[in-house]
C-alpha cells in the first residue's frame, strides 16, 4: 500500500542579491514527505539546507518551484493571517530560547498555536496540558517563564507550541544541533514518536548524520543549492553513490571493531554566485572525470527509490579514493538531460 504525500516540493529555487550580484541558494529542489515518515537532510554549513527550510515553510520568497501541503498549494507568509491549511506546516528552529517570548509564560506561548475553535478558557488549559505531556513534560510548568527550563525541555515546549497547531508536515531545522548529546538522543526519539503515533511527516534537517541515521527513513543530501543524493536510509550508507556523500560519511568518527579516524573533505565551497561548469562537486572531487567539467548530473535512479547525480554513479567504486578501481566512463544520460535548464 502507498502511504500518503503529505509534502510535496518541486522544482523549488531561491534567489537573494549580495553585492548587486543574483545567487541562487537552492536550485530547483524536489523533495517528498509521507505521512508517518522521517526524511533526513544533510549537507556542509552554506550548502542551502536552512535556506531550503524556510522556503518551504513560507518564510523566504520562492524564486521558482512549487510547495505542495496535503495536496493542495501552500503559500508563503504575509503580513494577512496565516490560512488555517497552511498552519498545518510548522517549523522548529535550532534555538528554543530565541524561538519563544522570555516575557511571557510557556503555557500562553503553547496556546497561541491552538485551533480557535478550541474555545473556553478550561478547554485550552487542558489541551496545553495535554501537549506538555505528550513532549514529556509536566502540565505544571505551564506557568513558568522559558529561562527557568534547560536547553532541553525548551525544546520540548517549542515542539509542543508546534503540535498545538495540529500540523501534518513538520521542518525542524538543526532542531537538536544546540543540545547536549544524551538530550539530542532524547528529543530526536520524541520526534520520531510523535511522528509514528499521530501520523505526520518530518522534514529533518541536521549536520550530525548519525542523528539522522537513527532516525531518517529517507535521507537526501545537499551540496550547493541542490539535492546529489537521495533514497532509504540504509541503501545511501550501505552503498552511497555520490563521491560528496561519501565524503561525509567519511568525516564521521568510527568506533568499535572498525574504528577510523574521521577523513575530512577537502576543499572549498564554491561560491553560490558563480558555481563551476558541469559537475559542481568536480572542483573537489577526489575522482573527477574530464566530463564531469563538461555535463552537469541530473538525479538518476541507481537503485530501488535511489537517486544519485552523479556521472559515475553505478560505476564500481563511485565513492571517495578507498584504492578501489573506478571506470571513468560516464553513464548515458537521456539527449534531454545532459544540459538540464531551470523551469521557468
Amino acid at each position: 500500500m502507498t502511504t500518503q504525500t503529505l509534502l510535496e516540493v518541486r522544482d523549488l529555487s531561491v534567489d537573494y542579491v549580495r553585492d548587486r550580484q543574483l545567487v541562487t541558494a537552492v536550485a530547483g529542489v524536489d523533495l517528498d514527505v509521507r505521512a508517518g515518515e522521517v526524511v533526513g537532510l544533510v549537507g556542509e554549513s552554506g550548502c542551502g539546507k536552512s535556506t531550503l527550510a524556510r522556503a518551504v515553510v513560507g518564510l523566504l520568497p520562492r524564486a521558482g518551484g512549487t510547495v505542495t501541503l496535503d495536496g493542495r498549494p501552500a503559500r508563503e507568509v504575509g503580513r494577512s493571517a496565516r490560512p488555517v491549511h497552511d498552519r498545518r506546516l510548522q517549523m522548529i528552529f535550532q534555538d528554543p530560547y530565541a524561538s519563544l517570548n522570555p516575557r511571557r509564560r510557556v503555557g500562553r506561548q503553547i496556546a497561541d498555536g491552538l485551533p480557535h475553535s478550541l474555545t473556553g478558557p478550561a478547554a485550552r488549559s487542558a489541551r496545553v496540558g495535554d501537549l506538555l505531556v505528550a513532549v514529556g513534560l509536566d502540565p505544571e510548568v505551564a506557568g513558568r517563564y522559558p529561562h527557568e527550563f534547560s536547553g532541553g525541555q525548551r525544546q520540548r515546549i517549542a515542539i509542543a507550541r508546534t503540535l498545538a497547531a495540529e500540523p501534518s508536515v513538520i521542518v525542524a531545522d538543526e532542531a537538536v544541533s544546540a543540545l547536549d548529546a544524551s538530550t539530542q538522543a532524547q528529543v530526536a526519539d520524541l520526534l520520531l514518536d510523535l511522528v509514528r503515533s499521530l501520523g505526520m511527516g518530518l522534514l529533518f534537517i541536521s549536520h550530525d548524520l548519525s542523528v539522522v541515521r537513527r532516525i531518517a527513513d529517507r535521507v537526501a543530501v545537499m551540496y550547493l543549492g541542490r539535492i546529489v543524493e537521495s533514497g532509504p536510509t540504509a541503501q545511501v550508507w550501505d552503498r552511497p553513490q555520490h563521491p560528496y556523500t561519501s565524503a561525509l560519511m567519511a568525516a564521521v568518527p568510527r568506533l568499535g571493531r572498525d574504528a577510523e579516524l574521521p577523513r575530512a573533505l577537502t576543499g572549498e565551497v564554491p561560491d553560490p554566485a558563480s558555481p563551476p561548469e558541469g559537475c559542481r562537486f568536480s572542483t573537489r572531487c577526489p575522482r573527477v572525470a574530464a566530463p564531469c567539467h563538461v555535463d552537469d548530473p541530473v538525479l538518476l535512479p541507481v537503485g530501488t527509490g535511489h537517486l544519485a547525480a552523479c556521472l559515475l554513479a553505478g560505476a564500481t567504486g563511485a565513492g571517495p579514493d578507498d584504492g578501489r578501481p573506478l571506470s571513468l566512463t560516464p553513464r548515458t544520460l537521456p539527449a534531454d538531460d545532459r544540459h538540464p535548464t531551470r523551469k521557468s
